[in-house]
C-alpha cells in the first residue's frame, strides 16, 4: 500500500511516505516497509499527500502475523463446518428413513456375514454404524440439531476471526476450551495420531488467545493489547522503521 504516486507536489512534510530523489518519486509501502521507484507523473490530480487521519493503515509486523493465525484458525473451524453440516445432514436423513436403512442394512450385514446373524467380525464404518440403530429417529433428530447448532457456532468464529474481532477471540477460546476434555478422555480411550494432533492444535489455539491475545485480563489484558497493537502497527512504528539512510535526506 503506497500513497501519494499521483500527488501534484511532494513536500518535506511527506518524506515519511514518498519523497523525490534524483528526478524519481520513491514510494513508502505501508505494510513491508520497502521504498519503490515511480516515475513523476506528468499529469497529477492536483491533491496532496494525504494526512495520518484521512489513511487507513494496513496490518503490519507482528500485527500482520496475528491475522494469518486467525486466518489458519478460520480455516481449522472451515473444515469443521462442512464435516459437521455433512454428519447432521446425514443423521436427519437417517432418522427420516430409519425403518428401510436398518431393512438394507441387515441385508448387507448377513451378505457379509455369510447368512449368520450373530457374526460381528465386520469393522470399519459398517462396523461403527450398527451402533446408530441404537438410537431413535427422535433421538437422532436431537443429535443432529445439536451438531448443527456447533457448526453454526463455528460458522460465526469464521466470520469473527477474519474480521479480527475481539469477541471472536474469546467465542473461539469458550468453545476450544470446552472440546479439550472430551478429546483428552477420547485419547484416554483409544490413541490415534489423529487424536493427539487435535488435541494438540486445540490446546495450542486456547494457549494463543489466552496469553499471546491477553483475554480475561491476562499480561494486562485488552488495553495493553491495544497499546501493542498502536506500537507495532501504527503511526509509532511507521516512524521507528524510517531506515536510517532515509531519514537522513
Amino acid at each position: 500500500m503506497v500513497v501519494g504516486k499521483d500527488a501534484a507536489q511532494i513536500t518535506r512534510d511527506d518524506h515519511l511516505l514518498v519523497r523525490e530523489i534524483d528526478g524519481m518519486r520513491w514510494l513508502r509501502c505501508l505494510r513491508c516497509d520497502g521504498w519503490f521507484p515511480h516515475q513523476i507523473p506528468s499529469s497529477t490530480t492536483g491533491d496532496p499527500v494525504p494526512i495520518r487521519a484521512e489513511i487507513e493503515l494496513p496490518d503490519r509486523g507482528p500485527v500482520l502475523r496475528d491475522r494469518y493465525v486467525f486466518w489458519l484458525i478460520a480455516f481449522d473451524r472451515a473444515i469443521h463446518v462442512v464435516v459437521l453440516t455433512a454428519l447432521a445432514a446425514a443423521l436427519f436423513t437417517f432418522a427420516r428413513h430409519h425403518a428401510a436403512v436398518q431393512h438394507d442394512y441387515n441385508q448387507i450385514m448377513n451378505d457379509l456375514s455369510g447368512g449368520d446373524p450373530g457374526a460381528t467380525s465386520v469393522r470399519g464404518v459398517l462396523g461403527h454404524l450398527r451402533n446408530a440403530f441404537h438410537y431413535s429417529p427422535h433421538h437422532l433428530v436431537t443429535m443432529g440439531l445439536a451438531i448443527s447448532a456447533y457448526a453454526v457456532l463455528e460458522a460465526a468464529e469464521i466470520v469473527g476471526l477474519w474480521l479480527a474481532k475481539r469477541w471472536a477471540e474469546y467465542l473461539t477460546f469458550v468453545a476450544t476450551t470446552m472440546l479439550v476434555p472430551f478429546e483428552i478422555y477420547e485419547l484416554v480411550a483409544g490413541v490415534s495420531v489423529f487424536k493427539v494432533v487435535t488435541l494438540v492444535i486445540n490446546v495450542a489455539i486456547v494457549i494463543y488467545l489466552l496469553m499471546a491475545k491477553r483475554l480475561f485480563g491476562v499480561r494486562g489484558g485488552h488495553q495493553v493489547e491495544i497499546e501493542r497493537r498502536n506500537r507495532l502497527g501504527g503511526w509509532e512504528a511507521i516512524e521507528r522503521d524510517m531506515p536510517q539512510a532515509l531519514s537522513q535526506v
